[in-house]
């Protein structure tokens, strides 16, 4: 009996364990690892934060999904991975043997040490929603960063404080342009003045004295909590185990195997797909796409057939929630505004999420 392990719940895991309900692997067992019960969809943080989702709808229950399947659940977080011995280890001490192993953990956030106290911690998604509960009812929130994510968050909250009685604006800092690069920058900077959020680009957050934050352009601004939403960044547990890894990822070829062993496998922000000349956004969405090549090679790999390649395509859509059921839609250099683009996303997130309840 061969064990395969997926260590976390993300997007493309999810795909592995439904198909797993519907045709497990002869002659293999099927276990989940993940630090948390629920695996939340980070696609309707913004909705939650606005108020316009529960918190049920943005979760799978991992338990009971895994039950359907079959599988083996363990709430726990993998620290290191031996491959000479293939085994995982825990945060609770317990190993875990396998024969094929795969990750989904997605990436986090480096919060840098002086802001530490201040800033509640947006990674792992499971401890996203108490995050979001604090920034919405804090008296003076800032948030950093000037990605989809930071851009929506803003947003999502600010419009949440305004229907809710709250007279002091989200405050938001970025290094550089909204959504640099997209086309939709002067479009974003518009809504996000309109949404009377107070902004600050091009700058940057350097040090807070009491409730009083210092930027690198002179601004003092009153801060109460600050929210930390920049680029990505990557747990240790690759590093830890001495696997090759760019910038902390782990380096996975096109079949989605790590470039040093081939019964490691990784999908999404965790990993670094070695065979793009430039690196994939961490956007959850290759995370999806990936999910059916993973779930092949897994069978391929155990029945010893030819893997396939997982063929990145560009560009690709993305849409953001910016208050008020309204939505902005961007496709490589073109974008559009307005109620249609909330509601198709809003039509692919609960399509998603309903294929897992």
């Amino acid at each position: 009996m061969k064990t395969i392990v997926l260590v976390g719940a993300g997007h493309a895991h999810l795909h592995i364990i439904k198909a797993w309900q519907k045709e497990p692997l002869p002659g293999c067992r099927l276990v989940v690892i993940s630090a948390s019960k629920y695996q939340y969809y980070s696609g309707m943080f913004s909705g939650y934060a606005e108020g316009l989702y529960s918190e049920e709808q943005t979760r799978v229950s991992l338990v009971p999904f895994c039950r359907i399947a079959g599988a083996l659940f363990y709430e726990d977080s993998i620290e290191r991975v031996d491959s000479r011995v293939r085994t995982l280890f825990g945060k609770s001490g317990t190993s875990y043997s396998y024969d094929i192993v795969s990750f989904d953990i997605g990436s986090t956030i480096d919060i840098p040490e002086a802001f530490q106290d201040v800033s509640p911690q947006v990674k792992p998604t499971h401890e996203m929603m108490d995050t979001i509960n604090k920034i919405r009812s804090t008296a003076h929130p800032i948030i950093i960063g000037g990605g989809a994510a930071a851009v929506e968050m803003a947003l999502s909250i600010q419009h949440w404080r305004m229907k809710n009685g709250s007279t002091t604006p989200v405050q938001l800092v970025s290094a550089s342009p909204l959504l640099k690069g997209t086309g939709a920058e002067s479009e974003l900077h518009k809504v996000v003045q309109q949404a009377g959020i107070s902004l600050m680009v091009e700058d940057e957050v350097i040090r807070m004295e009491n409730e009083t934050v210092h930027t690198k352009n002179g601004n003092v601004l009153e801060a109460t909590t600050l929210f930390w939403l920049t680029g990505a960044s990557s747990f240790s547990i690759f590093r830890d185990s001495g696997l090759s890894t760019t910038d902390g990822f782990l380096n996975v070829t096109s079949t989605l195997q790590s470039t040093d062993e081939p019964t490691i496998f990784a999908a999404g922000d965790c990993a670094h797909f070695t065979a793009s000349k430039t690196s994939l956004a961490k956007n959850g969405v290759h995370a999806v796409k990936q999910g059916p090549i993973l779930w092949y090679n897994l069978q391929a790999l155990v029945g010893n057939q030819k893997l396939r390649v997982y063929e990145p395509k560009s560009p690709q859509l993305s849409i953001l929630s910016i208050g008020n059921r309204e939505g902005l839609l961007l496709y490589g250099n073109w974008h559009f505004k307005g109620k249609l683009a909330w509601r198709i996303k809003h039509q692919i997130d609960t399509r998603f999420m309903n294929k897992y309840k």
